[in-house]
């Protein structure tokens, strides 16, 4: 959607209407109750969220009319004034659990379009029907509209607040977010600091960017910078609700209340209706990176992605990191017998498609020599022959001291050659069995400020079958039990017989504590249970629930008591 001027408040004007309107609904309170009439609302803004989550894998999956499509979203939800809707609902969200998360409606639509063997036809197919009867929600929820005035109306929810509009004609400079390391280094950083210190300290800035939001995080926005297949890094913060702009590209007045080398925050803002008068500020950018390539789009068929007699050697490194927690990393990578090597290792190898990657991910490979013994034979026996181009030194043995440099974005070399740690590990005999429980656990936070524990396990039994099961343990820190009496807990488990989730805690108040305690249980554990196959460096699960996966997996040391699965290691339970 082009830079906004001329009509600068399109969509801020559907809040203001809302707002007023609200006082001329008749019997507001009856409407707001009516769960039919309610659920209206929610199933309009559940059509417009799971239509921003399909846009986005659109984009993900680099189809051509991602562009044109992202403005007919943006133009349809504008014409049925869906940002006051979603704003509402989000109210509704805060204030009470019978409204649920939208998390459980965007995976699927994401996952409909990345698994869709021809993206491009159904993605131009969802923008075809933007603008059609199919989609008119206004037709399709008629008292949707109705139900958020009577919402507001009957002081169920606040009213959404609308963007100020900067009147007069914007002078001087602004900012982009690939220029937030250089505005650093100029002035510094700062950690939060209230409007009036912002002011003072730096003054009213303008900024330029495309507003965005994560998909799992709805009410947190912020500008980003594109140019086709390459992003910046850096996000401008918006501490405001900017649900009437997303996917538009804005200009914004406002004062900076915390700025690092990768974001800064934007408070007391107001939108630039006339951003004629701005130029581009002069400080240096950051340079673009390449958008991060999804899975689907370096992936092939089983069997028909890099061949067995190309692939040199499955190599890796552990190490522990101590960085806010406790966890175990690794790194993952393919040799290939033509001296490159691929660091992403989502995949077993026989589904990398070599030739995509290459080309959408040049930055993930990188050449690699050999400086003592490399094994990579399926047998683990030295291979016969001259070495594969690249290596140098013996050509057999149970070890790899390699050296490897990477490339860049355009797939020059980036550096020079540096030694790696990494080791060479065995695939899987055929049909290999295992027995026993395999466990991943990693703790992040701290026990002062509170932190998150987890556990995953993959437990094999001799007769094919497996199950998995995973534990989770949050909890306030002992800084704010001791302070001002405050314990908040939550935990989850699932395993082959269902899941389930528990919340609560206490809160000291000036009249003593409160408390509360939550629980839900969910599925019956079929999408955790199935049948294994171990061959190569695959690991086939067959889940009772009908779906499949199939996950990079050898193991680790020659004892099998240290198994990779899909993204780390599981140890053998003593």
């Amino acid at each position: 959607m082009p830079l906004i001027a001329a009509r600068p408040a399109l969509a801020a004007a559907a809040v203001l209407l809302m707002a007023g309107a609200a006082q001329s609904v008749p019997d507001a309170r009856s409407l707001a109750s009516d769960p039919a009439a309610v659920q209206q609302l929610v199933e309009a803004v559940s059509l417009d969220v799971m239509s921003e989550a399909t846009l986005g894998a659109c984009e993900d999956m680099g189809v051509a009319s991602a562009a044109p499509m992202r403005d007919a979203w943006v133009a349809w939800r504008e014409r049925h004034q869906l940002a006051p809707l979603r704003m509402v609902v989000a109210r509704m969200q805060q204030r009470s659990s019978s409204i649920p998360s939208f998390t459980r409606l965007t995976e699927p639509m994401r996952q409909r379009v990345l698994d869709d063997p021809s993206p491009e036809q159904a993605c131009a197919a969802l923008a075809r029907d933007w603008q059609s009867p199919a989609m008119d929600v206004s037709t399709l929820y008629p008292q949707a509209r109705a139900v958020a005035l009577a919402l507001v109306k009957a002081n169920l929810v606040a009213p959404p607040s609308p963007l100020a509009i900067a009147p007069e004609a914007a002078r001087g400079q602004f900012l982009l977010p690939s220029q937030i390391p250089a505005l650093t280094a100029q002035r510094g950083h700062w950690l939060v600091i209230s409007e009036e210190e912002a002011q003072r300290k730096l003054g009213v800035i303008y900024v330029k960017g495309r507003v965005a939001r994560e998909i799992d995080r709805p009410t947190h926005f912020f500008l980003v910078q594109q140019q086709g297949d390459r992003h910046v890094e850096q996000r401008i913060h918006l501490k405001f609700d900017a649900e009437p702009w997303v996917g538009r590209e804005v200009v914004l007045r406002g004062v900076v209340t915390s700025l690092n080398d990768n974001s800064l925050d934007l408070a007391d803002a107001a939108l630039v209706a006339n951003p004629a008068g701005l130029t581009s500020s002069p400080l240096p950018q950051a340079p673009m990176l390449r958008r991060r390539a999804v899975l689907q789009r370096v992936t092939t068929l089983p069997g028909r992605g890099l061949a067995e007699k190309d692939l040199a050697a499955v190599v890796i490194h552990g190490e522990s990191n101590f960085n806010g927690g406790t966890r175990w990393e690794e790194d993952v990578r393919f040799l290939l017998r033509d001296g490159t090597v691929y660091h992403r290792t989502e995949m077993p190898p026989d589904q990398l498609n070599v030739a995509a990657s290459r080309q959408l991910e040049p930055q993930r490979w990188g050449r690699w020599r050999a400086s003592g013994k490399v094994d990579v034979s399926p047998q683990g026996r030295a291979v016969p022959g001259p070495p594969p181009e690249g290596v140098k030194g013996t050509w057999g043995g149970p070890t790899c001291p390699c050296e490897m440099q990477p490339q860049d974005d355009d797939g020059r070399p980036a550096g020079a050659w540096q030694a790696e740690k990494h080791h060479a590990v065995r695939p899987w005999p055929k049909d290999t069995r295992l027995e026993g429980s395999f466990t991943r656990g990693t703790f992040t936070g701290s026990l002062v400020l509170g932190g998150r524990s987890s556990s995953t396990t993959l437990r094999f039994m001799r007769d094919g079958r497996f199950e998995r099961s995973y534990s989770a343990l949050s909890s306030t820190g002992t800084l704010a039990a001791t302070l001002n009496n405050t314990v908040i807990a939550g935990s989850a488990h699932g395993d082959g017989k269902g899941s389930s989730s528990t919340g609560g805690g206490t809160v000291g108040t000036p009249f003593g504590t409160a408390g509360a305690v939550s629980s839900r249980k969910q599925d019956d554990g079929a999408g955790r249970r199935g049948r294994y196959q171990l061959s190569g460096f695959v690991l086939t699960l067959d889940y009772d629930d009908g779906h499949q996966e199939r996950l990079l997996s050898f193991p680790v040391h020659d004892d099998n008591k240290t198994v990779y699965m899909g993204s780390g290691s599981l140890v053998l339970d003593k």
